[in-house]
């Protein structure tokens, strides 16, 4: 039988005046339940909840309603819901029963464990999903997708578990665009916008407290075709089919990524977005090509803050954190990095200049290869101020190394570079144009002509050598104390949330008093 919704059916006049039931209309704020682990072919109520996901997809949903799946049970094959929420009803995907169990989608074969298709205002939450395979074809945990749809807006995926999704990787599948990122990405949670009529893209998503673990290639990561526009590096012109058409409101807080195949938080594509408070562990495990931590591309204005990255292994990138190419008024700030082989920063802009880059009150402890590596390609309007590296031992660094002969436009300006121990820090730096000013450099070897106001006296770090921010502080008594710059539109506050002093700052991301 047909599942009736909680509304009464109109009742009609017929002939004669008789009264009849109209068909049963599909109300909004209707909920909908799914066990997989029950038996039969339910209608989709409490007392007889769907049980395959094919039923479940088949409801199309209306504004306020809800698919809850049961704790506990697991569903195999690919959730895709049909239908669209409101800006003031959307639709909600969840849990429902007793316990704290995640319901579980298990792709089982197919390429994504759920499927959003152009659906605005929905929320997806309380999930476990994953998505087998043996890296050589594509899979996803979440794909949200949209190809000549226009903008398509309010998704959010909230508390899901995301974990072994094997998808495509360079290692086994070979080098190319095909192989987990670009169109057709591959991975954990996986955003794309394509198309070739209609400007496509998303406005308002957000990615909020998710667990993300053991997933190729990517852990979050967005795509689009509607990227073409004069700013964009040439490499991209076969890559993009359309015109510039931004995503606009993306927000990353909260989710917990490890043991990453690939890139940790990719965005590319909008024009807004904020990335905060993610915890990334393990990336570039299995990739076997470049991937770095927490990156943009092809944006703008995008902040990255109060993140931490760290793990990152091999020196194929592999660093925390990377203003790449085509993008302009990126800002990086309050963030940690550690015990990354591949360092602490890429500045990689190709072709084009990578434009008003902001790196600050960041503090980098024991990352390997490179503190910040400069790809080909020109740095215009770059800030990087008051942010603390400290090299410890055994760890080997080069602070700033540069392979390009064009021109990098950079303020490194009240930064702290401490190596410590046994191992090397020093320059691979020849363009006079990269400014330095008030910058502790102890223990570094080669610093460059140029530089001005350095200090190469111990910082005197409260307790160096221990990975967490607070050991980095400065003890009373400290060369930096004081003793830096006043940078403009320097965000009023450091690391911890102490606010600026009006005049002489301390150098280095901390700016209380010595300790």
């Amino acid at each position: 039988m047909r599942r009736i919704s909680s509304s009464l059916a109109a009742v009609l006049l017929g002939a004669g005046g008789a009264a009849v039931l109209a068909a049963p209309a599909h109300a909004a704020g209707t909920s909908y339940y799914v066990d997989c682990s029950a038996t039969g072919s339910g209608d989709g109520s409490s007392s007889a909840p769907f049980t395959t996901l094919t039923a479940a997809n088949g409801v199309t949903l209306k504004p306020g309603d809800s698919v809850l799946f049961r704790r506990g049970a697991t569903c195999q094959g690919q959730y895709a819901p049909t239908g669209a929420g409101s800006s003031s009803a959307p639709v909600v995907i969840g849990a429902y029963g007793d316990g704290t169990a995640r319901p579980k989608i298990d792709a089982n074969g197919a390429t994504n464990a759920v499927l959003l298709n152009a659906f605005p205002y929905v929320t997806v939450q309380d999930l476990e999903v994953t998505a087998p395979g043996d890296n050589t074809a594509v899979r996803r945990g979440v794909y949200v997708y949209a190809s000549d749809a226009g903008t398509v807006p309010g998704i959010t995926l909230q508390r899901l578990y995301v974990h072994d999704v094997r998808g495509k990787m360079p290692s086994t599948t070979g080098a190319g665009a095909g192989t987990g990122k670009y169109a057709d990405a591959t991975g954990g949670i996986v955003v794309e916008a394509q198309g070739t009529a209609t400007p496509t893209a998303f406005s308002g998503l957000s990615v909020l407290d998710n667990t993300i673990a053991s997933v190729d290639r990517q852990g979050i990561y967005t795509w689009t075709n509607w990227c073409r526009r004069a700013e964009l590096a040439s490499f991209w012109n076969s890559l993009c089919s359309a015109a510039w058409f931004p995503g606009s409101g993306f927000t990353v807080r909260g989710n917990t990524l490890s043991d990453i195949g690939g890139d940790g938080i990719v965005v590319k594509g909008y024009d807004g977005a904020l990335v905060e408070h993610n915890t990334l562990t393990g990336f570039n495990k299995r990739s076997g090509s470049p991937n770095a931590g927490m990156w943009t591309a092809n944006s703008r204005n995008v902040t990255f803050q109060f993140n931490d990255a760290s793990g990152g292994t091999t020196t194929s990138d592999g660093m925390g954190y990377d203003v790449d190419h085509s993008t302009d008024g990126v800002v990086f700030q309050y963030n940690l990095s550690h015990g990354n082989q591949g360092g602490f920063f890429l500045l990689c802009p190709y072709d084009k200049p990578t434009k008003n880059f902001t790196i600050r009150y960041n503090v980098s402890i024991n990352d390997s290869a490179r503190g910040f590596q400069v790809c080909d390609g020109a740095l215009t309007g770059g800030k990087i101020y008051n942010n603390t590296i400290y090299i410890g031992n055994g760890v080997n660094q080069t602070v700033v190394t540069e392979s390009t002969t064009a021109t990098l436009d950079v303020a490194f300006t009240n930064n702290i570079v401490r190596k410590d121990l046994s191992g090397t820090a020093g320059w691979k730096l020849d363009d006079t144009d990269w400014k330095l000013d008030r910058n502790v450099l102890a223990g570094v070897s080669s610093v460059p002509a140029w530089a001005t106001g350095t200090i190469t006296s111990a910082p005197l770090f409260v307790s160096p050598g221990t990975v967490t921010a607070d050991a980095y502080k400065l003890r009373t008594g400290s060369p930096a104390l004081n003793a830096g710059a006043v940078v403009a539109g320097n965000g009023g506050r450091d690391y911890f949330g102490t606010a600026l002093p009006s005049g002489a700052p301390n150098i280095g991301f901390y700016q209380g008093p010595g300790l």
